[in-house]
């Protein structure tokens, strides 16, 4: 009965987001855990599957942690690597997305840089993209930081740590996101200039005046509140 009430759920958000949005799923993945939750959150959302593959592989030797040799650590720490290494960009027609869920591994607290190189090749400007990452302990924290200030054109979703997370907590949170960014678009569909104060829920509040600490959509625009 559970897998029956599971697979009713997949379908009815995959419909649901055909419907009103597009969908990519894209990610980079290492060592596989990034693909395996790329995989899920593609089904769950109905999204077209992406992976982002590097022209040059990274070999096994970057396994090796805090290794100055490595190409990882060179990259992610700026002691020679590349700050934005190739990729094979095969992705046809990137506008027709509406929202990006973009997953990786954690490399030094950050994204690796080949995440930087799909950013600077398709823009995405305008567009709702969502981070995801794999991390054995490393937080998502830096992630959340940094993507924003690089891509400020992009709408950001502040992203999550998956590592360890349940198929029904995964749907849960997939399933905010959907519902988040379909609430958004109502808004700014009603209003075309979106003039006043919103939550990210679509909800209007009377003023942006002490505001507490979170998301907001504030005359068309959203901006973070610290």
């Amino acid at each position: 009965m559970k897998k029956s009430l599971s697979l009713i759920f997949l379908l009815a958000v995959a419909i649901s987001a055909t419907a009103q949005q597009k969908v990519l799923v894209a990610y980079f993945s290492f060592t596989n855990n990034t693909k395996a939750y790329a995989e899920k959150i593609a089904t769950m959302t109905g999204g077209d599957l992406y992976e982002i593959v590097p022209q040059v592989a990274y070999g096994d030797e970057n396994n090796k942690y805090y290794d100055e040799s490595t190409r990882a650590y060179q990259e992610q720490r700026n002691t020679g690597g590349e700050q934005r290494p190739e990729i094979f960009a095969t992705l046809t027609n990137a506008e027709q997305y509406n929202i990006i869920f973009l997953g990786s591994p954690i490399w030094y607290g950050k994204s690796p840089r080949v995440i930087l190189t799909f950013l600077d090749t398709y823009g995405f400007a305008g567009k709702t993209v969502v981070p995801f990452v794999t991390s054995a302990s490393t937080g998502i924290s830096q992630v959340n930081e940094e993507l924003p200030s690089a891509y400020p054109c992009i709408h950001w979703i502040e992203g999550k740590r998956l590592n360890g997370m349940s198929d029904s907590d995964l749907q849960t949170w997939v399933q905010g996101i959907m519902q988040t960014t379909t609430a958004l678009q109502d808004v700014s569909a009603e209003t075309p200039t979106a003039k006043g104060v919103y939550t990210l829920s679509g909800l209007p509040l009377s003023s942006a005046d002490n505001l507490p600490a979170g998301v907001y959509l504030i005359n068309g625009q959203k901006q973070i509140i610290k």
